[in-house]
């Protein structure tokens, strides 16, 4: 299926995005890897900020698609596995996305998408400590859910994916009652 101008747009500016930095990356760099005027970014786009949200907008959308099925477990430990390989899942799938938000980690855009999603992704947690009769289900759910932004940055930063595993499956079994 051929992209649109805008959607080669929106994948040209990820990947300079995740390589560059969004600060580092003029709109005029965009347009040339993308084969388009600067003109056009700015027609369909406005502004580098709004190119900017629309990219971790629909870059969200994907995570959001493919992660459903993790996160729809009534079992809350195959939900909390589930959980815990999300970094590896989504990291594989949408390396480049997620390389971007590594760099935008202090940017409003990111962390507004970021917490959108993670929001939903905590309540089916806290649910399922619920279930396990955790005492404190809700500090439970932040302790897991900083270890899988620690297990994302590992992944995305060090591609030793045997080493990740090992960490991963340690962790999982503490989980296991």
């Amino acid at each position: 299926m051929l992209k649109t101008k805008k959607e080669i747009i929106l994948d040209t500016a990820l990947t300079l995005f995740a390589d560059k930095g969004y600060d580092a990356t003029p709109t005029s760099l965009i347009a040339k890897e993308a084969g388009v005027s600067e003109g056009l970014i700015f027609k369909h786009y406005i502004s580098k900020e709004n190119l900017l949200e629309a990219v971790v907008k629909a870059g969200y959308r994907r995570i959001t698609d493919r992660s459903k099925g993790l996160v729809v477990e009534e079992d809350p430990i195959k939900l909390i596995g589930n959980v815990l390989d999300m970094p590896l899942k989504l990291v594989e799938e949408e390396r480049n996305f997620w390389r971007m938000q590594f760099r935008l980690v202090d940017e409003e855009i990111s962390q507004k998408h970021h917490m959108r999603y993670s929001h939903s992704v905590m309540q089916k947690l806290e649910g399922a400590f619920k279930k396990l009769g955790y005492e404190e289900p809700e500090l439970e759910t932040e302790i897991l859910m900083l270890l899988v932004e620690g297990l994302w940055r590992l992944y995305l930063t060090n591609e030793d994916k045997g080493h990740f595993i090992k960490m991963l499956d340690l962790i999982k079994a503490k989980y296991k009652r």
